[in-house]
């Protein structure tokens, strides 16, 4: 027996599209070396990966970017070539079977981040960042697809727990402050700061999603509960740190303590949004949801709560040729939280300069959860005008075996 209807029911539910934001903070620059730039950033990207490195800016040196944007979107199943093969088309059993194959033991994991600097300025050492960010992360148990896909069978069993999702949405104003506080010849050490006030949008996190579904021979039982936490509107605020040693003209070393110290408190409309549905004794032969399926949906408001982003630790080392730039970061997720899991990963860019206006980059990282990741980029200085653009394929080397993509660009100016 198929009881798509009761599973689309439940997905509905916990893919309701105020789920699905973006985020990640993400550069042209940046994503075209492999996020390997804790130790190279500079201006106002500075503000994002390593205050310390507005230290570097001289005392007359300004920059203005005036609109950055990254998208970043990745699953755990099918690669590019996979999607373009199955999507639209009519699946028989066995192009099913070679899905659901495809899916870890753990479930589909979905996420999509993107990131918008709206605004920001840096004038000598300081700068000031508008910025709007969102991060979502959903997974699905494999039983569920798999019900989907085949139905059940008599006496079985299909458990609907294992479903998570977390979600948030915010913008932030972002102070940054960088200097030397010691310098020997060609040597200086850089310190600097971040404080930044988060107002945050909108914050959804599945709570609880557990249920079964059994098969009798007298018809089809079964019960789900699935309860969402949601707050539509909170303040908070952060603080990152950042270290820079510059060794002669060619070495660099950096290190950053991101969201150190960092808290939401979401304090608007908080509510528990809950969704039960049980199923009694249907039959195939009268397939009458209305009547034989009940279901009952309600919404409980709720004290204000606070979350936090997971602190960020990335060290970098950059060396400078003449025309060539190359750079490797150490990065580690110390918690998880707020749609971000635990990550820990390296990466390796490289920068080449062709002509005075021209930039080619290029790079890999390696991820836990990511896996490999191949970047690629190019960056167009036209007088004081610069036009920086990067794109990635997560998971794969190959663009069609990829899991996920990674496309930035940004706009600055340059005095």
């Amino acid at each position: 027996m198929k009881f798509k209807a009761i599973i689309l029911s439940i997905c509905l539910v916990l893919l309701n599209p105020t789920l699905l934001f973006a985020s990640g903070w993400l550069s042209g620059r940046s994503v075209g070396m492999a996020q390997a730039y804790t130790s190279i950033s500079r201006g106002v990207e500075s503000a994002f990966w390593n205050p310390a490195n507005l230290g570097f800016s001289k005392t007359s040196e300004k920059n203005i970017t005036l609109f950055s944007v990254g998208v970043n979107a990745s699953n755990n199943a099918l690669n590019l070539e996979q999607y373009n093969k199955y999507n639209g088309a009519h699946l028989t059993s066995e192009d099913k079977q070679t899905i659901l194959d495809l899916i870890p033991s753990k479930g589909l994991n979905l996420t999509m981040n993107a990131d918008v600097l709206a605004l920001g300025v840096s004038c000598y050492n300081f700068a000031f960042t508008v910025s709007g960010r969102g991060i979502s992360n959903l997974s699905l148990p494999k039983d569920q697809i798999q019900l989907l896909f085949f139905g059940n069978e008599i006496n079985d069993t299909i458990l609907l727990s294992g479903s998570d999702g977390e979600a948030f949405a915010s913008v932030e104003y972002g102070f940054s402050y960088g200097r030397s506080i010691w310098k020997k010849d060609n040597q200086k050490f850089l310190c600097g700061i971040k404080a930044k006030y988060i107002q945050g949008l909108i914050y959804q996190k599945v709570r609880e999603a557990n249920g079964e579904v059994f098969a009798l021979e007298t018809g089809v039982n079964g019960d789900g509960n699935f309860v969402v936490q949601s707050a539509e509107g909170g303040k908070g605020y952060g603080l990152d740190f950042g270290f820079t040693l510059k060794y002669d003209k060619k070495w660099t070393f950096g290190l950053s303590l991101l969201n150190l110290i960092n808290q939401i408190k979401w304090d608007k409309k908080t509510e528990i949004r809950g969704y039960q549905v049980r199923i009694d004794s249907l039959l195939a032969e009268n397939f009458d949801l209305d009547s034989m399926v009940t279901d009952r949906s309600y919404t409980e408001s709720i004290h204000p709560f606070t979350a936090r982003m997971p602190i960020s630790v990335q060290a970098g080392v950059a060396y400078q040729l003449k025309k060539t730039l190359m750079a490797f970061d150490l990065k580690g997720d110390l918690s998880s939280g707020m749609g971000i899991s635990k990550i820990f990963g390296a990466s390796f860019g490289l920068e080449y300069k062709c002509l005075s206006w021209l930039n080619v980059r290029g790079g890999m990282s390696l991820g836990k959860d990511e896996g490999i990741a191949v970047a690629s980029g190019l960056g167009f200085k036209l007088g004081v005008y610069n036009l920086d653009v990067g794109i990635a394929n997560q998971k794969g080397i190959w663009l069609t075996k990829s899991k996920g993509f990674c496309l930035a660009i940004s706009n600055s100016f340059h005095f």
